[in-house]
């Protein structure tokens, strides 16, 4: 399978800050591929590196297998962006908005009515009218309506409701079908694991990892709250190679799972149980498996 990315050491400063220091990372044709972090970790600024939208201090970048060179205006032919910070011309109607990028492309795409009908955007309202959920759908309608070979998006669900979310998502496996490739940020762990089949970590600027999605989903930890009617021994807790971590609250403990979900419920069977609930752990939480 061919490379549409390949990113080399490359490395971005503001002044004396280092915002990207020497990462690595390629994507493949036809998969989608997450960068996670924090806020702040550097994935919005590798997306901008990558469009030519902000210059490089070191490092080598390729699309398609061209070296990104400055004034890309033909590499970005086929690509779609979104920007986490997305803003459009707001005097507008989102129709009319649609039809001048289009004609700046010289495409006759209508393809914004079935995306605008699909995520319920009403595209006949002026856009400074419109609310930040559906200031989004226009930011997505706008990078999907061309079919573009690659797609940058930069926390794309920010403002949609969870029934939005679902439908992004459909849309995102439809486009990868469709041999689309997929570049995505999120600082949501759990978007990451439900979207993307590979995934790179950015902590600080750095990349910490760069993997499948079921590596990632190996290492992520589950948190569990039990609360006993005994309490077991510390010990006992320790000894389990499961339990990467917990909180004690009396007799209510938090834990974190990383693992053989089995050998917990080993541990878990030596007790009487009054409460039990679990929940995805944070991705902070689960970066504190990478160190």
């Amino acid at each position: 399978m061919s490379t549409v990315i390949k990113v080399e050491k490359l490395s971005k400063k503001f002044g004396d800050f280092t915002a990207l220091n020497e990462i690595d990372f390629s994507v493949l044709k036809g998969e989608i591929h997450g960068l996670l972090g924090a806020n702040g970790a550097g994935k919005t600024t590798t997306m901008r590196c990558l469009l030519g939208l902000t210059n490089v201090t070191s490092g080598d970048m390729y699309l398609m297998g061209e070296k990104i060179k400055k004034n890309n205006h033909a590499q970005r032919k086929d690509i779609s962006y979104l920007s986490g910070d997305f803003r459009s011309y707001e005097n507008m109607k989102s129709i009319d908005y649609f039809k001048y990028l289009l004609r700046l492309e010289n495409s006759k795409s209508k393809r914004y009515e079935e995306l605008s009908s699909r995520f319920d955007l009403d595209f006949n309202r002026k856009i400074a009218d419109l609310s930040k959920g559906n200031k989004q759908k226009v930011g997505i309608v706008q990078a999907f309506m061309k079919s573009p070979k690659l797609l940058i998006l930069d926390e794309p669900t920010g403002g949609l409701d969870p029934n939005l979310q679902r439908e992004f998502r459909k849309l995102l496996e439809e486009e990868k079908h469709s041999g689309t490739t997929i570049l995505l940020s999120s600082h949501d762990l759990l978007e990451i694991q439900n979207t993307c089949d590979r995934v790179t970590i950015i902590k600080d600027g750095s990349v910490i990892a760069s993997q499948s999605k079921e590596e990632l989903n190996r290492k992520s930890l589950t948190k569990i709250t039990v609360t006993f009617v005994e309490s077991p021994e510390i010990q006992e807790i320790k000894k389990n190679k499961s339990i990467k971590n917990y909180i004690r609250n009396e007799d209510e403990f938090i834990f974190y799972i990383a693992g053989s979900m089995n050998d917990f419920v080993q541990f878990l069977s030596k007790y009487k149980i009054e409460q039990l609930y679990s929940d995805t752990s944070d991705l902070n939480e689960t970066l504190l498996e990478y160190f």
